[in-house]
C-alpha cells in the first residue's frame, strides 16, 4: 500500500470519527457521508505532498500524531511481506568485559543496533525500535494500548544469555500492554494475535541507564526479545 493510499484511508476514518451521529439517521445521509469521505480520500491519494499535509491537518485534530502512525504502519506492512528463512538466527556478540560499565554497554548497543538493520527482514520504526516478524498473521486482532495481553516471550542479552522466559517457565504471561518497557509498549499495538516478533531494543526503550540493579541487565544495555502474541483476554 502506498503512503498516499494509507493516508487517504486514515483521513477518511478520521472524518468518520468527526461526523455527527445524527447525520447518519437515514441510509441516504449515511451514503452521502461515505461518498464525501471517499471523494476526499481520493483527492489526497492523488495529490502532492503539500496537498496531503494540508488535508491531513483536519484529521490530526482527531487522530494525534497521524503522520507517525502512517509511517509505522508502512514499516510493519513491509515487514509482514518479508519472508524469513527458517535458517536465519539472531546475531550474537560478546558483552564488554565489565558489563556494569554504561559507556561500554552503550557503545556496544549502538554498534549492534546499527548493524542489525542490515540483517534479513529486520526493519526499524521511526523511534529506533528494530524488529523482525518471524510469524505473520493476516487477520489476527491487534490490542489497543492498555489492553490486557497474553504472550509468550524470551528475553536475552546480546550474547544470547537468557534472563527471562515464559517458555522456560512453561506458562504464558498476561499483563496490561502499557505497563511494560517502552519497546514492548510500542510493538504490541502493532502486532496481531498469532504473530511472533523479534525485538531488538535500544537501552532508551528498555531499562535505560538504571538496568536492573542486582539483576542480569546492566546499565545502558540493548536487549533482544522474542515475543508471541497469544490472546487479548479483555
Amino acid at each position: 500500500m502506498t503512503r498516499f493510499a494509507l493516508a487517504a484511508t486514515c483521513y477518511a476514518l478520521a472524518l468518520s470519527a468527526c461526523s455527527d451521529p445524527a447525520a447518519s439517521s437515514s441510509n441516504a445521509n449515511s451514503s452521502e457521508t461515505m461518498t464525501t469521505q471517499s471523494t476526499n480520500a481520493d483527492t489526497i491519494a492523488t495529490g502532492d505532498e503539500a496537498a496531503l499535509r494540508a488535508r491531513l491537518a483536519l484529521a490530526e485534530r482527531v487522530v494525534p500524531n497521524l503522520d507517525q502512525l502512517i509511517a509505522r504502519q508502512l514499516v510493519v506492512d513491509s515487514a509482514r511481506a518479508c519472508p524469513v528463512d527458517d535458517g536465519v538466527t539472531i546475531p550474537l556478540v560478546d558483552l564488554p568485559e565489565d558489563a556494569t560499565d554504561p559507556a561500554a554497554n552503550g557503545a556496544l548497543a549502538e554498534d549492534y543496533l546499527g548493524n542489525i538493520v542490515s540483517e534479513p527482514c529486520v526493519f526499524q520504526l521511526p523511534s529506533g525500535l528494530a524488529f523482525r516478524i518471524r510469524t505473520a498473521s493476516d487477520d489476527g486482532a491487534s490490542p489497543m494500548r492498555g489492553d490486557m495481553v497474553t504472550v509468550n516471550y524470551r528475553g536475552q542479552l546480546l550474547n544470547g544469555e537468557e534472563f527471562d522466559s515464559s517458555w522456560t517457565r512453561g506458562e504464558p504471561a498476561t499483563f496490561p500492554s502499557d505497563r511494560l518497557i517502552a519497546g514492548w509498549v510500542e510493538a504490541l499495538p502493532l502486532m496481531r494475535v498469532g504473530e511472533r516478533w523479534e525485538l531488538f531494543i535500544h537501552p532508551d526503550l528498555a531499562y535505560g541507564m538504571r538496568g536492573t540493579p542486582g539483576g542480569p541487565i546492566g546499565p545502558n544495555m540493548a536487549l533482544v526479545f522474542e515475543l508471541e502474541l497469544l490472546d487479548l483476554p479483555g
